[in-house]
C-alpha cells in the first residue's frame, strides 16, 4: 500500500508546511475507522496555503483500491479533535501509521492524547452528562404519554451517553464498541443494558425500570458531570446570563444543552437563580450563579 500512496502524499509533502502524513488501512471487510475505503491518509500541514482551504477530501483509485486523502490544516484538525465529534479524528491518530513526521509533531501529538489530559476529560465529561439528562427528559415526558417505543429508544440513547460517561471516568476514551469496553470497566450499566435490550418484560415496564436507575445514575453523577460548567461560572464574581454561558467558547460543543443542565443543577440546589429587574419595569433577567 505504501509503494502505491507514495506518488499522492509524496507530491504534497514536498511542502515545508507539511507536519506529518498518517496512514489508515482497512483491517476487516466492513470497517468504520476508514468509512468502507481501502486506506484514508492524512496530511496534516501548518497553513491552508498548500490545498487552498482549511479542510480538503480527495478520492483515489489506485490498482483496485478506494483511497481517501484527507488534507487539513492544524489549527482546523485540533478543532475537530476537541468538538463534540471527535472520535473519528481522535482514532485515527491514535491507530494511524505514521509515514512522514516533521520534528515529531505527530508522536507527541499521539502521546498528549494517549494521557487524556484532566482538562480534556472534565470538557467530555460534562458533554456526556448533559447529553444524558436530556435523553433521559425527553424519554420520560414520552413515557408519562404513554409514547413506549420512541420512549425506549431514548433509554437506549441515554444508556449509550451512560456508558461513554463511565468509560471517560475511569480515564479511557470511549471505543466505537463501547459496550466490550463497558462490560469490563462498569459491569453495573452494562446490566442495566442488558437489562432493556434483552429483558421478557413488557416495553413500558422496560422504559419504567430504565427510568429508575438512570435518575439514580444522574443522580450520583451530579458533581462530577457537572465540574466542568461549574469551573467556568466560578472564573468570574458576576452572575452569568444565559446569553453570556451558551456563547462561551469554552462551552460550544454543548451550547444546546447549557440550559437544561442549569435547570437540573438548580433542582439539585448547586445553581442559584438571580432574577434582576430591567428599567423598574416588572419584567426579570434571569443570572445563575454558584451556590
Amino acid at each position: 500500500m505504501n509503494d502505491l500512496l507514495r506518488p499522492i502524499y509524496e507530491k504534497i509533502a514536498d511542502s515545508e508546511d507539511i507536519l506529518g502524513v498518517l496512514i489508515i488501512e482497512k483491517t476487516q471487510s466492513n470497517s468504520p475507522l476508514t468509512e468502507q475505503f481501502d486506506a484514508i491518509v492524512i496530511v496534516l500541514t501548518r497553513n491552508s496555503e498548500v490545498q487552498g482551504s482549511p479542510y480538503d477530501v480527495e478520492h483515489y483509485y489506485i490498482d483496485n483500491k478506494m483511497v481517501a486523502v484527507h488534507i487539513i490544516e492544524e489549527s482546523k484538525f485540533l478543532e475537530c479533535l476537541s468538538g463534540s465529534n471527535r472520535r473519528r479524528y481522535l482514532l485515527w491518530v491514535l491507530n494511524g501509521r505514521i509515514l512522514l513526521d516533521q520534528d515529531e509533531y505527530l508522536a507527541k501529538l499521539r502521546e498528549e492524547l494517549l494521557e487524556f489530559p484532566i482538562d480534556i476529560r472534565k470538557k467530555k465529561i460534562a458533554i456526556e452528562f448533559a447529553k444524558l439528562i436530556r435523553c433521559y427528559s425527553n424519554g420520560k415526558e414520552l413515557y408519562e404519554k404513554k409514547q413506549y417505543l420512541d420512549a425506549f429508544n431514548l433509554m437506549v440513547q441515554a444508556l449509550h451517553h451512560l456508558a461513554r460517561l463511565s468509560v471517560i471516568e475511569h480515564g479511557f476514551y470511549p471505543e466505537v464498541t463501547v459496550w466490550n469496553q463497558v462490560k469490563r470497566i462498569e459491569p453495573e450499566v452494562y446490566a442495566l443494558y442488558l437489562e432493556l435490550v434483552e429483558s421478557s418484560e413488557r416495553i413500558e415496564k422496560r422504559v419504567e425500570l430504565l427510568l429508575l436507575a438512570i435518575e439514580f445514575a444522574i443522580s450520583s453523577r451530579s458533581r462530577i458531570g457537572s465540574s466542568y460548567l461549574i469551573e467556568i461560572m466560578k472564573s468570574k464574581k458576576e452572575a452569568w446570563t444565559i446569553s453570556e454561558l451558551v456563547n462561551d467558547r469554552r462551552l460550544k460543543d454543548f451550547s444546546m444543552d447549557v440550559a437544561l443542565l442549569l435547570h437540573y443543577l438548580e433542582t439539585k440546589n448547586m445553581v442559584q437563580i438571580n432574577d434582576e429587574a430591567i428599567n423598574g419595569q416588572n419584567i426579570f433577567q434571569r443570572k445563575y450563579t454558584v451556590k
